[in-house]
């Protein structure tokens, strides 16, 4: 039987027309974060040489960035691979790419992913050291001498912003226009950062979890879709974004590793400027209400994902706007209805289904289904109470009563859009709510409920 079957539909023959290889192998796998899926391949060429692969692969197009982003991706895994290996920049070596597909097929690169599994201090403290310079080494390569084929033009980096905000408005619209992205974006159209240096090339998504080592040693940094030209800051901005979801050692102690490695001197406030820049990118509303967007590849961690993105953004932007965010109310709720049937399919997956799969991608997807239930238990008991709160919380505000939540939440997105509530009162109601939905969210989060920032400095 063919194994091709094992890959979306005509994806397997694309790979061996590109490589010029057969396939012996397939074994799927999960892919990176929530946007995207993945498989281990092994490759044969006519001459009998062989080589194990790891390919990522997107061919909904619904994880992050867009078809100019993977081709950015794309030139840069090549380049680094070849013109610019010289510069010292561990990565896993370049195979082929499919951009119809999304897919990006590279070598496989021996080490671990799991920095939090490391127990010892020194060794934790010296391989974040070693990461950290693989970070300043990217950022030194000279790309106003030599740019890299494939990543576009070199524009000034508030360029950048200018077109990624832009971008994030042209976004926000219709029916799911939002009244946090909304604020935030005003926030930092206000407040773009008035010097810069020249651009480099920013990983775009660079942290724990993103790279691979032995010992103390980065054997390769992983994940470059979000790779773009932009402010060294950045790619320290996305590393205390990553630190909501990988364990990592204090910012504090990497940024003084990374200027210590040769990288730029660090601006704490461009970090944090970029921090929400980003965020507010990420806490875009999901996907899975749209029926005109393709469906995420595990659903339940892209909620996760996108539930704790909204809650810290309003945060951020509260401490940004220095507004101090009072406490919400969250009312307790007898249990559901159907509390019981919830359970029992939890325990069917954790149970039976879960530890009778061998196909570790058919693994992720059923602990994904389990976190949707446990959000869907979550909403039966608490989410009436919790609509009734904001409800009146709405109504206070704007002083005008409502037959129901839906219409009070709807006049609330339509004075924001309209400018006509203060600044501060808007982000506190917007903090609220994503508090209750991050609530509705907690048990599916689990160990990720409480996430926030880390402190980029001493307390």
């Amino acid at each position: 039987m063919s194994i091709a079957h094992l890959l979306p539909e005509g994806l397997a023959a694309d790979i061996e027309a590109a490589c010029g290889a057969r396939i012996a192998a397939i074994r799927p796998r999960g892919g990176g974060g929530a946007s995207r899926e993945g498989a281990e391949i092994d490759l044969v060429w006519p001459d009998a040489r062989t080589a194990s692969a790891y390919m990522n692969y997107d061919v909904h197009k619904a994880g992050a960035g867009d078809d100019a982003a993977f081709l950015r991706e794309a030139a840069v895994l090549r380049a680094l691979s070849g013109p610019l290996a010289g510069a010292g920049v561990r990565t896993a070596p370049y195979f082929a790419s499919l951009p119809q597909r999304r897919a990006l097929l590279c070598g496989l690169v021996s080490g671990k992913d799991r920095f939090a599994a490391i127990a010892d201090a020194a060794q934790r403290h010296a391989l974040a050291g070693d990461f950290m310079a693989q970070l300043a080494a990217l950022h030194r390569i000279d790309v106003a001498a030599t740019p890299v084929e494939g990543m576009g033009a070199v524009l000034p980096t508030a360029a950048l912003i200018g077109e990624r905000i832009a971008a994030l408005r042209a976004a926000n619209t219709g029916r799911n226009w939002d009244p946090l992205i909304h604020l935030s974006l005003g926030w930092l159209e206000a407040n773009i950062p008035a010097e810069m240096p020249p651009p480099v090339i920013v990983h775009g998504d660079a942290g724990a979890g993103n790279f691979l080592f032995e010992g103390d040693h980065v054997t390769a940094l992983l994940d470059w879709e979000l790779v773009h030209y932009g402010d060294p800051m950045a790619d320290l901005a996305m590393l205390c974004l990553r630190m909501l979801f990988q364990d990592f050692v204090p910012p504090i102690e990497a940024f003084a590793a990374y200027e210590a490695a040769g990288g730029y001197p660090v601006d704490l406030a461009r970090v944090r400027y970029w921090r929400l820049l980003f965020q507010t990118g990420f806490a875009r509303r999901a996907r899975y209400d749209d029926p005109d967007a393709p469906p995420p590849p595990n659903l339940g961690m892209n909620m996760v994902y996108s539930t704790i993105h909204r809650r810290v953004l309003s945060e951020a932007l509260a401490e940004a706007a220095g507004i101090a965010l009072p406490a919400v109310d969250l009312p307790e709720a007898t249990v559901g209805a159907h509390h019981r049937s919830f359970d029992i399919a939890l325990d069917d997956i954790r149970e039976t289904i879960v530890p009778r799969i061998a196909d570790q991608q058919a693994a992720v997807k059923a602990k994904g289904l389990a976190r949707l239930i446990k959000w869907w238990r979550a909403i039966e008991r608490y989410e009436p109470a919790y609509q009734a709160c904001e409800k009146r919380e709405i109504e206070a505000l704007l002083g005008l009563q409502f037959a129901d939540h839906p219409a009070a939440w709807s006049a609330f997105r339509d004075e924001v859009a309209d400018d006509r509530v203060a600044t501060e009162a808007a982000i506190i109601l917007c903090n609220a709510h994503e508090t209750r939905a991050a609530a509705l969210m907690a048990d599916a989060m689990g160990g990720l409920a409480g996430t926030r920032f880390a402190p980029l400095g001493p307390d």
